[in-house]
């Protein structure tokens, strides 16, 4: 009972009706579930965000601690970058110093007092000079080894120094020298033996010497990094222990030997050494933080428990630790879980408040949709119907109408492509009619044609086989003299050339018709072609006592042109050019034009006939069509030869055009390539 309601409620026999309550039903039953899945999702979700932010809480945390302790140590080594400098720089200063204080007195005694004068005097000068901290000297040696000062060492003045070797076996001596040899000054750095100092600084010296020209001596400076030290780490363990950050953090730095440096964000100034003193809780701690640093190159992180600034009671912690392996220090910092952890509870109550939220959000949104779904269903049946009807509409109409759809009257794209496609096929239909129509009178005038040429066929070919056949007569009359005779056969011959030109024209134009016609190509010398041209044609106008017109050959061609094509075509068109310039020229003249213009050849036949009017300047290249003249003159021809002619020509690579003005002549001219 329940499903047959159902489906007379769901199923219509009218199809609007039907799409309707379908789209009713299908669009209330999927919001409603989306609507249950969003929600459920956001429960899902906010258990897996909780988790995830406890998780990034602590991975940010951890990031954050690193980032820290990567900003202290790349501000240790931009300083232990900016101390080596300095002391190179004091170094350098104090030689110079010395160097500028001889070159003056040489240059002031030099020619007055004797060498060993000037010596002396550079000596007990150098020997005067003061410097910022006492244990900063300059000494004298020759670039052979003899020592000459040396404020610390007076025996090694006029000593061999060359095979000399300090307390770590180093050949300092010899090293200055063999640096000389190719500079004019330089440093030299040594790594001390740390195991003949107890002081736990970089065991390491510095030297820059500097050639001194005159006497071949050289001045020099040796300083120590451990006399500095002490001063630099005091300032860098200031630095790092005002380091302060969120929840209490801070910065600690410790010597890999156990010494503390900072120690919960102050400079250490106890005697404790985590390292030995096992008895120390933070031997373990401190034994913890060595492995990590040694095993982990980019630094690690490790758990352990520690008691917060002013506590007692330890909590667990989590520090980022990393080597600064020049002084072998271990920087590091670290958060209190127990503080994450309230930091998480927080986040959790406000996610539970913002999951609140998104579920009303949800529960509106879901009423809001389906108030929209019922107003546009609404709107969509009430158009839908409209557009339907307007089609029904229509499409009874076509029975008795060519009438067009208003497609701006329908709602819909469907409708309105279906309605433009409806339009098109009424306009396929009125075009088809028309074309029925057109092809109709087409074919009544391609009738016309057919009947005019054939009746114009039978006079040109009656024309030429009557002079023959009545020549052919009388040449049979004994009668007739010798004279006549002769007369009678060159009538016969030529009337014979007329006839065979006609059959020619014929069979060209079925050949260009089926594709069959072939041009041969080969070498012509266009001016020798030329000169036959003008020579046949100034005779045969000649000739002609019927007409008042003269010819000339306008030739531009450089002598010696050769231009590959097919001569006897060329002259075929050349014949139906001048040939109709003259049969439509009473009197005036014929003018035949020929000039290269780059890789091509102009030609043009021009004449001061009766021209052909503009409107059928377009039809006059088409088979069996002649200009239609004034009084219905009928000047003779096929109509075959200009539609030969612009085939020919096609097929040599160029276009045949006119220009005419009506009683004033007409201008045949084309273009063929040279090659």
């Amino acid at each position: 009972m329940p499903g047959r309601l159902l489906r007379k409620l769901a199923i219509s026999s009218n199809i609007s009706t039907y799409l309707s309550r379908t789209l009713i039903i299908i669009t209330v039953a999927t919001t409603v579930i989306i609507g249950g899945v969003m929600i459920f999702q956001q429960t899902l979700y906010f258990n897996k965000l909780s988790k995830q932010k406890s998780n990034e809480y602590i991975q940010n945390q951890k990031i954050y601690i690193q980032e820290i302790v990567n900003n202290e140590l790349e501000y240790i080594r931009i300083q232990n970058d900016f101390f080596r400098t300095n002391i190179d720089n004091k170094i350098r200063q104090n030689v110079n110093q010395a160097y500028h204080t001889a070159e003056s007195i040489y240059q002031k005694y030099a020619g007055t007092k004797t060498e060993d004068e000037i010596k002396s005097l550079i000596i007990a000068t150098i020997s005067s000079l003061r410097f910022d901290m006492e244990y900063e000297e300059v000494f004298i040696s020759t670039l052979d080894g003899t020592g000459i000062y040396y404020p610390r060492k007076p025996e090694f003045s006029g000593k061999d120094m060359s095979q000399f070797k300090d307390a770590n076996g180093l050949s300092v001596v010899q090293e200055e020298i063999n640096l000389l040899k190719t500079n004019q000054e330089g440093f030299l750095y040594y790594d001390l033996n740390s195991k003949l100092l107890a002081n736990p600084s970089p065991h390491k010296k510095i030297a820059f010497v500097k050639k001194f020209g005159h006497f071949d001596w050289y001045f020099g400076s040796k300083q120590y990094l451990d006399d500095y030290f002490p001063k630099f780490r005091d300032e860098i363990a200031q630095k790092i222990s005002s380091v302060r950050f969120r929840h209490g953090g801070y910065v600690f730095m410790n010597d890999m030997n156990g010494t503390p440096i900072v120690m919960d964000g102050s400079v250490y100034k106890g005697n404790l050494n985590m390292l030995t003193d096992s008895a120390d809780l933070r031997h373990k701690i401190f034994l913890l933080q060595l492995d990590v640093a040694k095993n982990n190159p980019n630094g690690g992180y490790f758990y352990y428990q520690w008691n917060k600034i002013a506590e007692t009671t330890p909590s667990e912690k989590c520090s980022f630790v990393m080597q600064f392996k020049d002084y072998n220090w271990l920087i590091g910092a670290g958060f209190y879980l127990d503080e994450i952890d309230e930091s998480i509870q927080k986040q959790q109550v406000l996610l539970h408040k913002d999951q609140q939220k998104s579920i009303i959000l949800i529960l509106i949104i879901f009423f809001v949709l389906l108030f929209f779904e019922v107003l546009i269903i609404y709107h969509f049946n009430a158009r839908y119907k409209s557009d339907f009807e307007r089609f029904f509409n229509f499409f009874f109409s076509l029975q008795t109408n060519f009438n067009h759809l208003n497609t701006s009257q329908l709602y819909f794209e469907e409708f309105k492509r279906a309605g433009a496609a409806a339009n098109e096929m009424v306009l396929s239909r009125k075009e088809i009619e028309n074309k029925l129509i057109a092809e109709q009178k087409k074919a009544t005038e391609s009738d016309r044609l057919k009947s005019a040429f054939l009746a114009n066929m039978s006079h040109e070919i009656r024309t030429p086989m009557n002079a023959i056949l009545g020549f052919s007569e009388l040449l049979e009359d004994d009668s007739q003299d010798e004279q006549d005779k002769i007369m009678f056969i060159k009538l016969i011959r030529k009337n014979g050339d007329i006839l065979l030109n006609l059959i020619n024209d014929i069979i060209d134009i079925s050949k260009i018709e089926a594709n069959l016609l072939a041009i041969r190509k080969r070498p012509v010398h266009l001016n020798k072609f030329l000169y036959e041209i003008g020579s046949h044609y100034t005779e045969t106008i000649a000739s002609r006592n019927d007409k008042d017109i003269k010819f000339l050959i306008i030739n531009n061609i450089e002598p010696n042109l050769t231009i590959l094509t097919d001569e006897i075509r060329l002259r075929q068109i050349l014949d139906n050019l001048i040939g109709n310039a003259i049969k439509f020229t009473p009197e005036g003249l014929i003018t035949l034009k020929a000039k290269r213009e780059g890789e091509a050849i102009y030609c043009s036949v021009s004449d001061t006939g009766i021209g052909i009017p503009a409107d059928q300047q377009a039809t006059i290249f088409e088979r069996f069509m002649q200009a239609e003249h004034a009084h219905g003159v009928n000047f003779g021809g096929t109509g075959l030869g200009l539609a030969i002619s612009k085939n020919l020509i096609e097929l040599l690579g160029g276009n045949l055009q006119v220009e005419s003005d009506a009683g004033k002549g007409s201008i045949f001219y084309f273009h063929i390539p040279i090659n």
